[in-house]
């Protein structure tokens, strides 16, 4: 298993009004967002593998699903303890900016 990539560690809100055609744009949770009446998904990569993905749940408030995340040479594999995993691809991450294909 691949360790860790530090530079998507942290917690990471969608900022859906950045998104391109393929791809979706992520800010730091810290990031001043405009008030937004859509619910924004988020994720959190934790140091020791622990994945946080912030759905959107009931009333609109935020709902943990949790998972364990690692890097792969294509990105990252996100696996789920009810079964279920997800790939995603990382196409960058720099400057506050997490950038994956949609």
């Amino acid at each position: 298993m691949t360790e860790p990539d530090i530079g998507i560690v942290g917690e990471w809100l969608h900022s859906y009004e950045e998104d391109t055609g393929d791809a979706e744009v992520y800010r730091p949770a810290r990031h001043p967002f405009r008030p937004s009446r859509r619910p924004r998904r988020g994720l959190e990569f934790r140091a020791d593998g622990t994945f946080v993905e912030l759905r959107p749940g009931p009333a609109d408030r935020p709902r943990p699903v949790t998972g364990r995340w690692h890097a792969r040479e294509s990105g990252v594999r996100v696996v789920f303890p009810e079964g279920g995993r997800v790939d995603l691809t990382v196409l960058s991450c720099q400057d506050g900016v997490l950038t994956i294909a949609k």
